[in-house]
């Protein structure tokens, strides 16, 4: 026989080199919110007028429950832990079509942090009567 197998270092040389030529995954790229240290600075998608934090307040004031704060960040913007507890606003704050369906809230003294189920980031904190 005169042909010629391949050496396993020439083999390895050319995946690497097909590999260097791949295009870059984007899954796996950095997106400009999960660059190092901006991820707490980003801006809340939801703006809640006065009078709807009156409102959740004082419904989830009468609700009486409490959540461990323990994982819950106090800083507008901050990425909350998806293992952190987390509750569902009362029937009576939010409607179907509105942004604050997709809110779930925690309390932390008398406070009240609000966050995005969807993007897990706290979009408001609504501080309490003492404060």
């Amino acid at each position: 026989m005169t042909g010629r197998i391949a050496s396993p270092i020439s083999l390895v040389a050319a995946l690497l080199a097909l590999a260097a030529m791949m295009p870059q995954a984007r899954a796996q790229a950095l997106g400009p919110d999960e660059a190092h240290g901006t991820a707490s600075r980003v801006a809340p998608q939801i703006a809640l007028s006065p009078a709807q934090k009156r409102a959740i307040y004082s419904a989830i004031v009468r609700l009486r429950l409490r959540t461990s704060a323990r994982d819950i960040p106090l800083s507008v913007g901050a990425i909350v832990p998806r293992s952190a507890v987390l509750l569902a606003l009362p029937d009576t704050v939010g409607r179907d079509d509105s942004p604050v369906q997709y809110l779930k809230y925690a309390t932390v003294d008398d406070d009240v942090v609000l966050v995005d189920s969807i993007s897990m980031r706290v979009i408001d904190i609504i501080r309490g009567a003492g404060r």
